[in-house]
C-alpha cells in the first residue's frame, strides 16, 4: 500500500510539474502578448509624436526663415533707399519735390546720357536763345538715349 500511495504521489508531482509548466508557459505568453501590444502602442506613439514635432519644427523653421528674410529685406530696402536720399542733392531733392519719383528718374537719365560740361558749351547765340520776365533761355540738345559705341565693321 505504501508503494501505491508512492507511486500516486509520483504521478501527482508530475502531473503537478506539467501543470506548472504549462501555467508558466501560458502566463509568459500571455505576459508577451500584452508586452508585445503596449511596445506596438508606444511605437506607433512615438512615431506619430516624431513626426508632428518634424512637422511642427519645419513649420518654425520656414516661418522663422520667412520672417528674418523679410526683415532683412525690408531693412536693406530702407537702408539703400535711406542711403540715396542721403546722398541727392539739392537739385534731386527739388526734382523729386516738384516731380516725384518718375521725374527723377527721368532727370537721372537725361544727366547719365548727357556731359553736362560738353553740353552747355553748345552755341547760345541767335535763334537759340530767349528771354523772359528777366530771365535768358538756352535751347541745348539733349540725348535721350545711352551713348553706344558704333560697332566694329569688317
Amino acid at each position: 500500500m505504501a508503494q501505491t500511495i508512492d507511486q500516486a504521489f509520483q504521478a501527482a508531482k508530475v502531473q503537478a510539474e506539467a501543470a506548472h509548466a504549462d501555467l508558466s508557459r501560458q502566463f509568459v505568453a500571455s505576459f508577451a502578448k500584452e508586452a508585445e501590444q503596449r511596445l506596438k502602442s508606444m511605437s506607433r506613439w512615438v512615431w506619430w509624436r516624431t513626426i508632428a514635432s518634424g512637422a511642427a519644427l519645419a513649420i518654425v523653421i520656414l516661418a522663422l526663415g520667412y520672417g528674418l528674410g523679410y526683415w532683412h529685406g525690408n531693412a536693406a530696402g530702407y537702408s539703400q533707399a535711406a542711403g540715396t536720399i542721403h546722398a541727392a542733392g539739392a537739385v534731386e531733392q527739388s526734382v523729386l519735390a516738384s516731380q516725384g519719383p518718375a521725374g527723377l528718374a527721368q532727370w537721372h537719365k537725361l544727366m547719365r546720357d548727357n556731359t553736362i560740361l560738353d553740353t552747355m558749351k553748345s552755341d547760345c547765340s541767335g535763334k537759340n536763345v530767349a528771354h523772359q520776365d528777366g530771365r535768358t533761355a538756352c535751347h541745348l540738345w539733349l540725348w535721350t538715349t545711352p551713348n553706344v559705341a558704333p560697332a566694329a565693321h569688317g
